[in-house]
């Protein structure tokens, strides 16, 4: 309904030719209420006495704890008045920066001679800072970690390779403590020999969530968990290995190895420690396959979320140098945190055990009872010798 027609219905009102109240007439109008309709149309008539409504003051507030309250006019519908990311950006918040604590929107009727009346929101809003953790700035931090130098235990070597791969290990989930046992065994098991070389496998899961509001690398929202502790005791259990694998093997090398749940996170874990361990040799590449060599030993690393039906097929084609070289071949993926193997025509696909505790999408799908242990996976030069549970 346009202005002119607003304006012949109030006179009509105003003469007594209609019968209806101001308030009825007002609904389904810009109007607020009968009084402010009435009163429109008396400016209306008496231009001489008609005035702008007063500017609405719009406000800041920045509170003693962090917080801030927002006060202004806003263009919106009701839908997006109960919008909580629409009402960080309509006051000028970046969503990923801000959380939005409360917020109060009630109908403000404008009139002006320019665009007559208007209908606004005056919406207030109480927002307060998120975590403003980015992976830029922890990247920064990292490259100020001063690197450890640390004496080689042996001089000569047997021709073993030990391969450390614990996927799914979810911390946040499971914390250091729970893992401590598992920690001493690797340290035994890297003790026991003069190693050619230890390949540690590092991500696939190795953290419940891709950042510090419960989602995964696809932005899923899961159980929440508390991800700087998380990473403390992710940090508290690999620096001994590592520490250990370069005293005890000639060569030591870590694969980072994307997972479905922390794919920035662990990535940014593995640059701490390529940080740190300057003698240890890294695989940082953002691929979802990865292969490594000893000998006559194939190994294909993957999560295992992804293409898991065709890797014996994959493999030969992304690797076909490696693989074409190779008498054993393994392969060598996570994800289903049980442990299964089939071999394909003399190449044996693994689905490897994980230590880790049930979480709760596992235990409201009914995915429970598997062993709870990590596998190390031992070679000659030759062939796969022997598989350690840990």
């Amino acid at each position: 309904m346009g202005v002119k027609q607003l304006l012949e219905i109030g006179l009509k009102k105003r003469k007594g030719e209609i019968k209806e109240s101001w308030n009825d007439l007002a609904k389904g109008t810009p109007f607020r209420d009968g009084e402010a309709f009435r009163l429109w149309v008396k400016n209306q008539v008496n231009p001489k006495r008609r005035t702008e409504q007063p500017q609405h003051k719009e406000t800041v507030e920045i509170h003693s704890d962090g917080s801030q309250s927002s006060h202004r006019l806003i263009y919106m519908t009701f839908e997006e008045s109960k919008d909580p990311e629409y009402l960080l950006k309509a006051h000028g918040y970046d969503v990923e920066a801000w959380e939005l604590i409360s917020a109060r929107s009630n109908i403000w009727n404008a009139y002006s001679k320019q665009d007559g009346i208007q209908t606004l929101y005056s919406s207030r809003i109480t927002v307060k800072p998120r975590n403003t953790f980015t992976f830029e700035r922890l990247l920064e931090k990292i490259k100020d970690i001063p690197p450890v130098e640390i004496t080689k235990r042996n001089t000569e070597y047997e021709g073993r390779m030990l391969e450390i791969p614990l996927f799914d290990q979810h911390f946040g989930v499971s914390d250091y403590e729970y893992y401590r046992e598992t920690q001493t065994r690797i340290l035994t098991k890297l003790v026991s020999r003069k190693w050619k070389e230890v390949l540690l496998i590092i991500g696939q899961d190795l953290f419940h969530n891709d950042d510090f509001r419960g989602r995964t690398a696809n932005g899923t929202q899961i159980q929440q968990v508390d991800m700087p502790q998380a990473w403390a005791d992710a940090l508290r259990f690999y620096d001994p290995i590592i520490t250990e694998s370069i005293r005890s093997a000639e060569r030591v090398k870590v694969i980072y190895s994307i997972g479905n749940h922390d794919e920035s996170m662990s990535w940014a874990f593995v640059q701490l420690l390529k940080a740190k361990y300057p003698q240890a040799e890294f695989d940082d590449a953002l691929i979802e396959r990865k292969c490594h060599v000893f000998g006559d030993n194939f190994i294909g690393i993957t999560h295992g979320d992804k293409a898991r039906k065709n890797l014996h097929n994959i493999f030969p084609v992304e690797f076909p140098l490696e693989w074409s070289r190779a008498k054993n071949r393994e392969i060598h993926t996570g994800h289903y945190h049980v442990e299964d193997g089939k071999d394909v025509f003399g190449m044996m696909v693994r689905t490897l055990a994980t230590r880790n505790k049930t979480d709760k999408w596992h235990r409201d799908n009914g995915f429970v009872g598997a062993h709870k242990r990590f596998m190390l996976f031992e070679y000659s030069t030759e062939a796969l010798e022997s598989i350690h549970y840990v």
